[in-house]
């Protein structure tokens, strides 16, 4: 699991950073800003309270890195995309997780400023997707393989928390090595699992398979602090303080992901918008948008 999803989360929404902006400007004028900046300043203010809650969570430093590479906006594409991708593989190469961030941001706004969401939208090759999906699997292959020698046999620790005067052991110190691996690695993996959602998304049974994810990714920011709420409920109601087996955990977020995929369905069956995404949007634009879906159908 290990980088493999922070790293899509990262580059979308620095390519929503040039989506939001480009679109923000009226009949051709200048983007905006004070509304992203308002925007920013709003997600800084959730981060914060979250981060009390979710030492490990993402949108802080995604707010405070969206308002420091603001300027880059205007910056020429290739540039943007070189610093970018240079910046990521040394950040990577070094095993520094959140010094990747700002990189993946830079990469997603060079995405957009190249268009490559509007290449996707009017489809993708086959031939070109079946070649990074076979390119990103023999990557996968050889990451997982790479991270199959280095686990130890016996369990592993929970290694982002140690004991008050206990000194690193074996087990540990791989443990740290294959989350260095995830890190080096994780780039490749994350675009395997894009291509095949993208080839899963051209044939009609898996095109009808992945439309109940629509809504839970229209619903990312209420669903993503959703998940410490119920996490950090159970760990206290439940487990009190004491930690839980990696099965266990796995199988519970599982559980808490498949109930949110159902919650999210419902909810825009009859709503425009998340209830922090309708906050978000409120606060962004300071007014009252509707949430409610303007026809009376709930299944429009």
């Amino acid at each position: 699991m290990e980088a493999r999803f922070y790293t899509i989360f990262t580059f979308l929404f620095g390519l929503g950073f040039f989506l939001f902006l480009s679109r923000s400007a009226v009949a051709g004028g200048k983007p905006r800003l004070w509304l992203y900046i308002r925007r920013l300043v709003i997600l800084l203010l959730i981060g914060f309270i979250h981060q009390q809650y979710q030492s490990g969570e993402a949108l802080f430093h995604y707010a405070i890195v969206g308002l420091l590479l603001l300027p880059l906006y205007w910056a020429p594409r290739r540039v943007n995309l070189g610093i970018g991708a240079v910046g990521f593989t040394v950040a990577a190469v070094m095993g520094i997780k959140l010094l990747t961030i700002p990189f993946l941001i830079l990469l997603g706004l060079a995405a957009g400023q190249f268009r490559l969401h509007e290449a996707i939208s009017k489809g993708v090759r086959l031939s070109k997707l079946r070649l990074v999906w076979l390119l990103s699997l023999i990557g996968t292959v050889i990451a997982i393989g790479a991270m199959w020698v280095t686990a130890p046999p016996g369990p592993m620790p929970p290694f982002l928390f140690t004991l008050e005067g206990e000194s690193p052991s074996h087990a540990m110190e791989a443990a740290f090595t294959l989350a260095h691996i995830g890190v080096v690695t994780g780039p490749i993996v994350s675009l395997f699992y894009l291509s095949s959602l993208l080839m899963l998304g051209h044939t009609r049974i898996g095109a009808k398979m992945l439309r109940p994810l629509q809504a839970y990714g229209r619903m990312a920011l209420t669903n993503y602090i959703g998940q410490t709420v119920f996490l950090v409920g159970i760990q206290r109601m439940i487990w009190n303080v004491s930690p839980s087996t990696y099965v266990v955990s796995s199988l519970v977020s599982l559980g808490i992901v498949v109930f949110q995929i159902n919650i999210s369905n419902l909810w825009m069956r009859w709503f425009q918008y998340g209830p922090l995404e309708w906050l978000w949007r409120c606060g962004t634009y300071w007014t009252l948008v509707p949430i409610r879906k303007k026809t009376g159908n709930p299944q429009a």
